[in-house]
C-alpha cells in the first residue's frame, strides 16, 4: 500500500512505527528522487521508504522536519535496502550529511550473481520476481508541485519490491560463500571521499599524462578553480568549463583576455569575468618538480595483444565464478596492471585469488 506524506503531521503520526523498527530491528527500503540537471548538488526532491506491505513516499520540500526520518537511516539495526545506491547516497550525504549504515544495495549484489553491473531496478525485478513496472515517469520533473497519482505510484514501487530483492540475494551470496566478499566491497560505500570531491584533487579525475609538467600544473589549478566556482554557484562544473577546454587553457595558456576569447572555451558573458580569472590563474602557477600524471605511452601492436588475452582471461573468470565481468576488473584496470605490474585493486583482497593471481600468473607464462 503506496502513502504520500507531504505535512508534517502525517510524518508525526508514523512515528510509533519507526521507533518499532528501531526496537525491533528489520529492513528499511529506501529510493530517492532528486534533479541535477542545473545546479552542482543534487536537489532532493522525494524520499521513499518501503517498510513491509507499505510504501511512504515523503515530499520533503514540503515537510521541514524530517529528523525522525534520519535517525531512522541510521539505526545499526535496520537494514537500509537500495538498488544502485551510490547516487542516492550522495544525495543524502549532500542533503542531510549522512550516510546510511548498515546499507544494502541490490544492484551491487546481483553483480555477484553473475547479473550485469548495471542492471536497472526494473529489470531486476521483472528478471527477479516476475513483476513488469511502470516506466512512464522515469524522465518526470520531481520538483514540479503538485505531483500526480502515477508520479506517486511510480515512486512507490521503487521500494515496494526490494525487500524481496534483498532475501533472494542474500540467499544466492550465502549459498555461494561470496556474502563476504559483497561486504568488502560494501564497506567502501561509507566513506565519504567517495561522493565528495575535494576541489584540490579535482585534477585526478583528468588525464593529464601526454601534457608538460608546467601544463599538468596549469590544469590542475584550472580544475580547482572550476570546481570552487561550481560549487559557490551551485551550477554544473560543465557550466563553468568543460573538461576540453580545461586542457585548451592549459596547453595554449593565454595571456590576454583576446586569447581567451579566441579560444572560445567560454560564453560571451562569462568570458568578461571568468576570463581575466584565468589569466590571472595561469600567470600565478607555481610548477613542481615532478610530474603530476606520468607520461603513458601507447601501447604497441604486441603489447594489446596482450592486453586482448588478459581480457580474454578475465571473461573466462567471469564466466567461471559466475561474477559480472565489470566487478571483477574493467579494462583500464586490466591495462595499468600489465603496465606496472601491480594493482591496489587487483592485487588485494576477494579480487586477488580469484582473478588477480590468476592474471600475474599469466602475465608471467
Amino acid at each position: 500500500m503506496n502513502h504520500f506524506i507531504d505535512q508534517q503531521n502525517q510524518l508525526k503520526d508514523l512515528q510509533s512505527l519507526f521507533s518499532k523498527l528501531k526496537a525491533e530491528g528489520g529492513f528499511l527500503a529506501v529510493d530517492t528522487e532528486f534533479l541535477r540537471e542545473k545546479t552542482y548538488n543534487a536537489k532532493l526532491c522525494l524520499l521513499q521508504l518501503g517498510i513491509g506491505e507499505h510504501q511512504y513516499c515523503i515530499d520533503v520540500l514540503a515537510i521541514e522536519d524530517i529528523s525522525a526520518v534520519l535517525d531512522l537511516l541510521l539505526a545499526d539495526n535496520v537494514v537500509k535496502i537500495f538498488h544502485a545506491a551510490r547516487q542516492d547516497v550522495e544525495v543524502l550525504l549532500q542533503t542531510y550529511s549522512l550516510i546510511p549504515k548498515p546499507l544494502f544495495d541490490t544492484q551491487l549484489a546481483a553483480a555477484f550473481c553473475g547479473m550485469n553491473m548495471q542492471i536497472g531496478y526494473g529489470a531486476m525485478v521483472e528478471e527477479e520476481l516476475g513483476v513488469t513496472l511502470e516506466k512512464s515517469q522515469s524522465r518526470t520533473n520531481w520538483l514540479l508541485r503538485p505531483l500526480t497519482s502515477k508520479q506517486i505510484e511510480y515512486a512507490g514501487e521503487d521500494v515496494a519490491y526490494l525487500e524481496a530483492l534483498y532475501i533472494k540475494m542474500v540467499d544466492h551470496l550465502k549459498k555461494n560463500d561470496r556474502y563476504q566478499w559483497y561486504q568488502d566491497e560494501i564497506d567502501l560505500y561509507y566513506d565519504p571521499a567517495l561522493y565528495v570531491i575535494e576541489p584540490s584533487l579535482a585534477y585526478k579525475r583528468l588525464a593529464g599524462g601526454s601534457l608538460k609538467r608546467q601544463q599538468q600544473y596549469a590544469l590542475k589549478a584550472l580544475a580547482e578553480w572550476r570546481e570552487k566556482t561550481a560549487i559557490n554557484r551551485n551550477i554544473p562544473r560543465t557550466w563553468v568549463l568543460k573538461d576540453d577546454a580545461l586542457f585548451d587553457l592549459a596547453i595554449q595558456q593565454p595571456k590576454t583576455l583576446e586569447e581567451v576569447i579566441e579560444l572560445g572555451v567560454f560564453g560571451k558573458k562569462s568570458v568578461k569575468y571568468w576570463g581575466i580569472e584565468v589569466i590571472e590563474l595561469i600567470n600565478d602557477v607555481e610548477v613542481g618538480d615532478k610530474r603530476l600524471w606520468k607520461k603513458v605511452e601507447p601501447l604497441n601492436k604486441g603489447q594489446k595483444e596482450v592486453c586482448k588475452k588478459m581480457m580474454q582471461e578475465l571473461k573466462k573468470c567471469s564466466e567461471k565464478h559466475e561474477i559480472s565481468q565489470g566487478l571483477l576488473a574493467t579494462r583500464k584496470d586490466v591495462e595499468s596492471l600489465f603496465r606496472n605490474k601491480v594493482s591496489e585493486k587487483l592485487l588485494q583482497g576477494w579480487r586477488n585469488d580469484l582473478v588477480g593471481k590468476p592474471l600475474v600468473s599469466f602475465l608471467n607464462s
